[in-house]
């Protein structure tokens, strides 16, 4: 086996370079670096990803155009060059995240990583995260490949975009019939954006994110196709459009205010800024002098590797030390930044600058693999591998599993994949394998968390138990989403049946009680028990939880108090405050179901004489462990026996 090295002199690239925009990019980096260093110093800084998304459309488009109008255009080459662009860094940060979490990760924890692994590795991170935690939610930092996200959409613009365009090239030949296209996605897809009533759902699909890579492809198509020349718009026009781009980017990252919605109109901001920079030229003053300096094309140049090195070394930094201290995040930033370099000029302009092929001589035969086999084969083994994790359930045999007992299937739900369950109208009621049940239990994912002990329990006592749950979901009312609209009319429709005889009533109520649809659904509940005076009802109330705001962790996140650096460290047995919206809401559907319900009260079993056993009970801030559950929650036995 040898290699073979063809070195070129400069790495040719299908469009004209630009200073500004590399500083464009610094610009779109920082903000996110520090937003995901110090949230509460950069509350917008995230929205740095809308910049880069206006960027890769202007510039990717821009090769497309120039080929597909001198009819140069090549899928191998157009491939090729994004294999050697991206996948080096990211095969680096693969064995990275994978290797540190041998030794630091949990068994779930390792088992979701090798899922983010092969996801990430085949470019579909974001249907991943569409399944899982949000990206403003307080485990979001026990992801280290979370941020993949972004990369993922961008993949799949790169891979499906091209295609199309030629296409309708092919077939019209028509700079017309592209421009109608490249103009009616674009504002599809803001359309889409707007439309969409799922949060989760918009900043994560492609088809809501689009719109902002197309306006980077407008603006490309109109240049290149000789429709509009910004060079010719008077120079004061175009200072004043690069300054008013700067400020529409610097007010979007610092004022942004967590009640707007994202994406949504606050994402115009950024967006309209970046468009508008890109339209000056690097001739005005804000490109020539600010991102046309040296330093912020510096780092626009490395912001591909700062990009995906910065977040798992701030996330692996937060699962080994909570809450660290500002000077640690510094220097993760200072590791990240410095990796970022080194990778730059050591691996990742070497691989874009020269052609190697590993050679293998079987007798007489000699097998040739080019850098972009090379490069597809070593991203298949590191998908392989953490699909292997996957399967292995993380590899629970690994050392820290043992070091940490208590601590293992601390985050571990409820695994509805292997449940039994019955559909009414589309509507999953889980614990059953036929029929209807006697005892049902109602909620939000403060219900799931007792699923374990129900189904054990109605074995025993000769019951068929079944779970109706919906997450974030008020079921009295069927609020929140149309998962939890229909789980409610199921629930009403039961109440009719008398083969039901008993109903628990499990939510966070702190969360509920003071809401309009908190006295809606009350309301409507007591109108269906008129018919209904043999119904049994139980309202389960909630233990003592404290949890967090703006993305942070609660103070009753029992993973919040565990310092790997100092595993020594005692229990964190943690008084609550007799104000919390906890205490609230169980007051609350106490006093509007008291007289109807028997009403059984967590708090004394959870929390004995005021202290709180995180470590024992708590999965997060607001839930307890459906496995501690499964074995101790005595107190919900009565309503089986």
């Amino acid at each position: 086996m040898i290699f073979e090295m063809n070195k070129k002199t400069f790495y040719q690239t299908n469009h004209i370079w630009r200073n500004d925009i590399t500083g464009l990019r610094a610009l779109a980096v920082l903000p996110v670096i520090f937003y995901h260093a110090f949230p509460n110093l950069v509350p917008g800084g995230f929205l740095g990803v809308d910049i880069f998304f206006v960027i890769s459309g202007y510039l990717i488009s821009g090769i497309i155009f120039r080929n597909i109008k001198q009819g140069t255009f090549s899928y191998l080459d157009f491939y090729s060059k994004r294999i050697k662009r991206i996948i080096p860094n990211l095969l680096l940060l693969f064995l990275f995240v994978l290797f540190l979490g041998y030794f630091v990760l949990f068994t779930d924890d390792y088992d979701n990583l090798g899922r983010h692994v092969y996801s990430s590795a085949i470019f579909i991170e974001n249907f991943r995260l569409l399944s899982e935690v949000g990206y403003f939610t307080e485990d979001a930092v026990r992801k280290p490949l979370l941020h993949l996200w972004s990369l993922a959409i961008e993949e799949q613009f790169y891979i499906i975009f091209p295609i199309l365009c030629v296409l309708i090239w092919k077939l019209n030949n028509s700079v017309k019939a592209l421009g109608i296209f490249v103009f009616t996605i674009t504002l599809l897809s803001l359309l889409f954006c707007f439309l969409c009533a799922n949060k989760s759902f918009a900043f994560y699909f492609p088809l809501t994110r689009f719109w902002e890579l197309g306006v980077g492809i407008v603006l490309a198509y109109t240049e290149i196709f000789q429709l509009f020349d910004p060079r010719r718009v008077a120079p004061l026009l175009r200072q004043i459009a690069s300054s008013v781009g700067l400020l529409l980017i610097v007010f979007s990252v610092v004022f942004y205010k967590s009640t707007w919605q994202h994406p949504g109109f606050i994402t115009f901001f950024p967006v309209l800024g970046a468009f508008l920079i890109i339209l000056a030229q690097p001739d005005s003053l804000v490109n020539k002098y600010l991102l046309g300096c040296s330093v912020m094309t510096f780092i626009g140049l490395i912001s591909y590797s700062l990009y995906l090195w910065h977040w798992p070394i701030l996330s692996y930094l937060n699962i080994c030390l909570p809450n660290p201290e500002y000077y640690f995040t510094l220097g993760a930033i200072a590791l990240s930044s410095v990796l970022a370099i080194l990778i730059y000029y050591f691996v990742e302009n070497p691989i874009r600058r020269t052609n190697f092929c590993l050679c293998f001589d079987i007798g007489l035969l000699r097998i040739k693999l080019p850098t972009v086999i090379l490069l597809i084969f070593c991203l298949i083994f590191e998908g392989g591998c953490g699909y292997v994790l996957r399967k292995t359930e993380g590899l629970p045999n690994r050392s820290v599993n043992y070091e940490f007992p208590e601590l293992v299937d601390i985050r571990k739900g409820v695994d509805w994949s292997k449940e039994p369950f019955v559909v009414i109208n589309d509507v999953k009621i889980y614990g059953l394998s036929l029929g209807l049940p006697d005892i049902i239990f109602v909620g939000d994912s403060h219900a799931v968390q007792y699923y374990y002990r129900m189904k054990n329990l109605s074995r025993k006592y000769g019951h068929s138990a079944g779970m109706l749950q919906s997450s974030g979901c008020f079921m009295l009312t069927g609020m929140n989403n149309n998962e939890c609209r229909k789980g409610s009319e199921i629930f009403y429709q039961l109440l009719k049946n008398k083969q039901v005889k008993k109903v628990v009533l499990v939510n966070k109520w702190g969360s509920r009680y003071n809401q309009d649809y908190f006295e809606e659904g009350i309301a409507k509940f007591k109108s269906a028990l008129l018919d209904r005076k043999d119904l049994k009802v139980f309202v389960l109330l909630d233990p003592p939880w404290d949890e967090g705001t703006g993305g942070s962790h609660g103070n009753f996140d029992p993973l919040r108090h565990f310092n790997r650096f100092r595993p020594d460290a005692p229990r964190y047995m943690l008084t609550y405050s007799n104000n919390a919206d906890w205490k609230f809401g169980n007051d609350a559907i106490s006093a509007k179901l008291g007289n109807l319900a028997t009403i059984i009260s967590v708090e004394g079993f959870v929390c004995p004489l005021g202290k709180c056993d995180v470590h024992k009970w708590y999965m997060d801030d607001d839930h307890l462990q459906p496995r501690r559950l499964e074995k101790e929650a005595f107190w919900i036995d009565k309503i089986f026996e």
